[in-house]
């Protein structure tokens, strides 16, 4: 396969118009696979896919994802040969590209078009993707959730293998719903994540969390439920909180309700994120500030405290007796 671009350098030249335009919403994986071409085109490298995948670990697929991403941004250009096969990629300047991106750090959370979901279902590695998805859920799929796996496979970009993955670590966490695993899906693309590889890191960086997270509530020797990982998720995800604000969130949460409680926890979370708070320093001037407030407050009048009414006791007229008188009496009887 040939790769080639309008101008040859000396060094490997990335124009600022990728860097500040695609760069930043684009997948970290395919960034990588973008400069890599630009290396080899300046060099004059011959290359194939599958020696692109060798060099970043990937599938084939994968590589070819990436390419297809950029084509679609018109960064570069594809020919195949007659047999379907790649032939040549032709780099395009970034100026020549409409940006057609999503914020960054997002994606585009759509369904896809009817027409676009009966043209991939007849794929042949879609149909297999959906008879894998059955035999994990042990029934067959809803016409919703094969729109959310071909959303999956055709608007993220993930391969089949990280499909099948993002389906045994949902199932694997005690949850198959659609929420959940689209929740978990976007997140996923957020962070970048393009192969299955990345995907058990970032998994196994958050069961840390998440471990951390409960044994600070004293929960131990279980895993946490499908609630209590939506919800520490989206203490670390949505709301971007540090380690140290959560554990501090759940501390004052024990000392306040004396139980792992995660509604209440979320509850100081938000009010942090709404005052934006991110950092311990944060929390205790909103200590301060709080304190203070309440020390100009006036204090609460108290009412005179009132007489005791009177009673039959306290009514009760005494008399004085003569004790001595009275018992000289019983003895002479």
């Amino acid at each position: 396969m040939k790769i080639h671009t309008a101008a040859s350098f000396g060094v490997t030249a990335v124009q600022n118009e990728f860097l500040d335009r695609y760069m930043p919403h684009a997948n970290g994986e395919f960034v990588k696979i973008y400069l890599y071409l630009l290396r080899c085109a300046g060099a004059g490298r011959e290359l194939s896919l599958s020696s692109i995948a060798d060099i970043f670990d990937h599938t084939e697929k994968d590589v070819l994802r990436a390419l297809l991403y950029w084509e679609k941004l018109h960064l570069l250009r594809l020919s195949y040969g007659s047999k379907g096969e790649l032939l040549e990629i032709a780099l395009d300047a970034p100026n020549q590209a409409p940006l057609e991106t999503c914020a960054p750090g997002k994606v585009e959370d759509k369904a896809p078009s009817p027409a676009r979901i009966a043209q991939l279902s007849q794929e042949k590695e879609i149909r297999q993707l959906f008879f894998i998805a059955e035999q994990y859920l042990q029934r067959p799929l809803s016409s919703s959730e094969q729109s959310d796996f071909i959303y999956y496979y055709d608007t993220l970009k993930f391969s089949s293998d990280l499909i099948e993955y993002l389906l045994e670590y949902c199932i694997s966490k005690g949850s198959s719903s659609r929420h959940y695993m689209r929740k978990v899906a976007l997140s996923w693309a957020e962070a970048g994540i393009s192969t299955v590889r990345q995907a058990k890191e970032e998994t196994t960086l958050y069961n840390k969390d998440y471990f951390t997270i409960l044994n600070s509530f004293g929960i131990k020797g279980r895993s946490p439920a499908a609630f209590e990982q939506e919800m520490m998720s989206h203490w670390l995800s949505d709301l971007g909180f540090s380690m140290e604000l959560i554990l501090e969130a759940c501390r004052r949460t024990v000392r306040q309700t004396h139980e792992p409680n995660f509604q209440y926890a979320n509850k100081i979370l938000e009010d942090w994120h709404q005052k934006k708070v991110s950092s311990l320093g944060d929390v205790r001037a909103l200590d301060l500030k709080r304190k203070a407030e309440q020390d100009r407050k006036p204090a609460p009048k108290r009412e005179p405290a009132k007489a005791a009414a009177p009673n039959r006791f306290h009514n009760f007229t005494q008399r004085d007796y003569d004790y001595s008188q009275l018992e000289k009496q019983l003895l002479n009887h």
